[in-house]
């Protein structure tokens, strides 16, 4: 059990730092200032935003599928993909279920997906207010 613990540190942190350079290109993003640009060019800044943050989610679970699939829990890494983004975003279908001590990995990866969507959204809602709501009053 302790060298799943481990591994299951290790995928964390590489979690936590894609999440972290995801974050960082989002804040160089918003150091940029929309300035006075249309209402058009700030709603596609903010689609940018979400679809970056999207992006780096893949790459998490992508992250997480990639040890599941060496470490025997699946035979494709299709099915070890969508089992993962499944336990980040803690759907539980339950349709697709590891057997045996690597379903430990699961629950820490859930844990880890719970914390990362939170970061997200508030990082959403940060980018938002600053594209939409800088400066005297909400523009437009």
């Amino acid at each position: 059990m302790g060298h799943i613990i481990g591994t299951g540190s290790l995928l964390i942190v590489l979690t936590v730092f894609v999440h972290s350079a995801a974050t960082r290109t989002v804040i160089a993003l918003v150091n940029r200032k929309v300035g006075k640009d249309t209402p058009f060019r700030r709603t596609v800044y903010i689609d940018a935003v979400i679809l970056l943050l999207v992006l780096a989610t893949l790459v998490e679970g992508g992250i997480w599928a990639v040890d599941y699939r060496l470490n025997g829990s699946f035979a494709h890494f299709e099915e070890a993909l969508y089992f993962s983004l499944v336990t980040y975003a803690t759907l539980g279908y339950g349709d697709i279920v590891i057997e045996g001590p690597h379903r430990l990995l699961s629950g820490l990866e859930a844990v880890t997906g719970v914390i990362m969507l939170g970061w997200s959204t508030a990082l959403v809602v940060i980018v938002i207010r600053e594209v939409f709501f800088s400066g005297s009053g909400p523009a437009d």
